[in-house]
């Protein structure tokens, strides 16, 4: 299961790869970049919360969080936190995982880890613990991505939710199956 979160290493191309067609075909989304997916203000507050509430350097947090954070982003792309309950639109589980990354942090903040370890355990143990809680968190839903991945149907992200933003009618028309 940690291999969706592991980047897989470019073999040497013996053959030019095959240029992607300029657009991708009615009612399909091209992968965007994690730098894209993240680049809404909110999603950059999220990221700055959750940096604020570890100990760590910017460099570290590039390595530690903001690295499975981006690919955790590309991961997830535009899927929906759910159809029809909380965080049901394009880019819902993004923004999901990263609020359930902040809010675990900020809950982390008020404990002391492990409980009954002498207050030197706890604190040579503190950032490690930190780490366990933000990636409990930004894993807790990572099965329904595997499941959502592996169906062979087609997602549209207008198919799978009913906002306001929506109801237009080039988004209704583009919300119809391909074909």
């Amino acid at each position: 299961m940690l291999s969706l979160f592991q980047r897989k290493r470019a073999a040497v191309a013996t053959a030019a790869s095959p240029t992607p067609a300029a657009n991708p075909p009615k009612g399909l989304l091209r992968p965007e970049s994690a730098a894209s997916l993240l680049a809404t203000p909110r999603r950059q507050k999220l990221l700055e919360h959750i940096w604020q509430r570890t100990s760590l350097s910017r460099r570290q947090f590039a390595v530690l969080y903001r690295a499975p954070l981006e690919r955790y982003a590309e991961l997830v792309q535009q899927f929906p936190a759910s159809e029809s309950h909380h965080h049901a639109y394009p880019g819902g589980m993004l923004d999901h995982g990263l609020e359930i990354v902040a809010y675990s942090l900020k809950l982390r903040q008020s404990h002391l880890l492990p409980i009954g370890a002498s207050p030197e355990d706890q604190a040579a143990q503190s950032e490690a613990w930190t780490a366990a809680a933000a990636y409990a968190a930004l894993l807790h839903n990572i099965g329904k991505i595997a499941v959502d991945l592996a169906d062979d149907s087609v997602w549209h992200p207008c198919r799978s939710h009913a906002c306001a933003s929506c109801a237009s009618a080039s988004c209704a028309a583009s919300a119809t199956p391909p074909g």
